[in-house]
Order: structure tokens, then sequence, then C-alpha cells
């Protein structure tokens, strides 16, 4: 199978809230309208940017100006950029609600272009078949992403429970449907707490936005009938003590996400115009986002942003780039276990991609 070309624009420098500089800017502003350059979207329907924002009071992984930066290199690419979302969020308190994610955007300055993407009070989005193997028949693809013209989606390369990593992968097959379907996906996976581990401390109790958890002899108990399997328990716990009650969950929940993002590759509005765009961005990741092994976890060597319009060849890069050096693989990263390796695997049968990149570093 032919390489597909990952261009990492690598940051040299960078700036206490500020990030890398305008130099960086410069070089991701060029990526994208390299790759975006030729697209064929339709030009009554723009492209939609999907964003990821992080919760009132955290620091935003993905910053403005980064955003406005790939916005400018679609502009130069001869593209017509048009809102930017999210979707309502299955973890995060704050961001589970329209609301919230409008404040959030305006929070961050970002509000003059910002929509959110499954907004209950806008139309319905677009349903998605899945194949035979999965558990459910479809998804819906949330309302903002479905009329989209073109589609890129920015992704802050995180810690996963379910994943170890997330990625391009991720948020097409989950990042950019709509809430419901994100809890489909998540519902097979039941966590359980290591009882000898739990120190009762309380974290996963104030994380969980479903009232799943109870505190009990000192205890953490969880109700699998409020539980949605989001996982954010999991990333919660200092010591390592919740994790899936049954390991082969995963891989199959992998295997959902990469059937989901097949279909958003190839049944939406922007993958039949040929119109889709991703950047993985590898930035410092905070101590919260840990998960069990945090007080061991290794940031990468280097720093910055993969563009590429394979989604495949781009998460295999980020995934390269993050064991690189490291004995223990990608738990040394991310603190948690699991590999997206189902998910890889399932996305290349589907042929979603490549695994194979030509990386071509800018600095």
């Amino acid at each position: 199978m032919t390489a597909s070309q990952v261009i990492f624009c690598q940051a040299t420098e960078s700036f206490p809230g500020q990030g890398f500089g305008d130099g960086f800017l410069k070089i991701l502003e060029t990526a994208v309208a390299e790759l975006g350059c030729g697209k064929s979207s339709e030009a009554q329907n723009p492209w939609a940017l999907k964003i990821p924002l992080n919760a009132p009071g955290q620091s935003n992984a993905v910053l403005p100006q980064w955003i406005n930066a790939a916005r400018t290199g679609l502009k130069k690419g001869g593209q017509n950029p048009g809102p930017m979302f999210d979707t309502l969020s299955i973890t995060t308190a704050g961001l589970d609600t329209a609301e919230g994610l409008l404040e959030r955007a305006s929070q961050l300055d970002l509000q003059e272009f910002f929509v959110v993407g499954d907004d209950p009070e806008n139309q319905p989005g677009d349903p998605l078949s899945l194949s035979e193997e999965c558990a459910f028949p479809s998804v819906t693809l949330s309302s903002v992403a479905a009329a989209a013209g073109g589609l890129m989606l920015l992704n802050s390369v995180r810690p996963h429970p379910h994943l170890g990593m997330s990625g391009a992968l991720f948020s097409l097959g989950s990042g950019i449907l709509d809430r419901q379907s994100k809890l489909l996906l998540h519902r097979d996976i039941r966590p359980t707490v290591d009882t000898p581990l739990c120190a009762g401390c309380g974290s996963c109790l104030a994380t969980c936005i479903f009232d799943a958890i109870t505190i009990r002899a000192g205890r953490a108990f969880i109700d699998h009938q409020l539980c949605t399997g989001c996982g954010e328990c999991m990333t919660a716990c200092h010591l390592a003590g919740i994790s899936p009650e049954d390991a082969s969950r995963i891989p199959r929940f992998q295997k959902q996400v990469a059937e989901a993002a097949f279909a958003v590759a190839s049944q939406s509005r922007a993958a039949q115009s040929g119109s889709l765009l991703y950047a993985n961005f590898l930035t410092p990741v905070p101590r919260q986002a840990a998960g069990g092994f945090g007080r061991d976890r290794q940031q990468p060597d280097v720093k910055g942003v993969l563009v590429a319009a394979d989604p495949l060849a781009l998460d295999q890069a980020t995934w390269d780039i993050l064991v690189k050096g490291n004995v223990h693989g990608l738990r040394q990263w991310s603190g948690f276990l699991q590999e997206p390796g189902a998910l890889m695997e399932r996305a290349d049968a589907l042929g979603l991609g490549s695994r194979q990149y030509d990386l071509q570093l800018r600095a």
C-alpha cells in the first residue's frame, strides 16, 4: 500500500500561555494550505472545523491562535472555512449542555464562529449505517458535521482509558457524532473497582457526571445501571484502582469506533467530495489527565502538530512518536495499559487509510 503524507509541524520554541510562537503558526498555515489545496467541497457548504474544548477552569490544549491558523491555512488552500464546533460531552460537566459549550467558547473568544455540533434545539443529524458486526445498526453524525462541505478535525492527543490515546480516528468515529451515539459506543464497557487499591479518596465520585459512584465503608462502588462506560473515573483514579470489568470489551469498543469512523469517512457529505483533513496536536499533558501511572508518565520529546488527509496514517505516526524510546510503550506516556491496536487494525481492514506514512518534518 502507498504511504500517506503526514506533515509534522514541530515546535522549536515555547512561550508560556502563548503556544509555540509566530513561526509555528506560519508553518501550520502552510501545511494546512498544502493539504487542503485542490479539495472539491461545495462552495455553498463551507468547511466546518471540529475543535476540542476543555472544561472551564482548565487551559485549552488547542489554543485559539492555532485554530485561527488552521482556518487561515484553509483559505490559503482555496477553501471556504465556515463554523467551528464541538459536540456534547459524555464525560465532562459543563460541556454536556449546549449552554456550557457556548460559554466555554466565549471564554476562549471563539464565539464569533462557534456553534454546538449536536444542539438538541437544532435539526437532527444524519444517520450513518454500520456493518452487521456492530452491536447497533447506525450512529448519527452531528448536524453541523453533516451539513459541512468539508471537515477538518483538530485533535488534542490525550491519554484515553479505552484506547491509550485519543487521535484522529477517535475524533472521526466518536467526537463528531451526537451525544446519544457516543453513549451507544461506550455502553458495553463496565468499569469495576479493585477494592484493595481503592483509598476511598472520592476522586472518581467527583468526576462522574452520571452519579454512578458511591463511597461505602471507605471504598468506591459503581452502579452499572447508571454507568455509561465513559472511563472518566479510570482517569481520575490516582492508584489505577478502576479498570474494565471484562478486558475483552475494550477491543470490541475500539472496533466499533473504527466502524463509525469508516461510516463518516465514506457516507458524509464531506467524504463524498474528498474534503477531510485531520490535525493531531502534541502538547504537554497535565497531571490530572494521567491515569493510574501518572507519576511515571513521560512527556514526548517533541511537540507540535501532525497534519494529514489520512486519519490512520496520522494516528500511526502519532503513536510511533509517543512510544519512541519508551521501554514500556504507550503506557509510559498515557498511564493506561490499553493501546489502540484493535482500532488501527480494524480501520486498516476497512480501508480507512494506510498505516504506512511518509513523515515530512517542518520546523
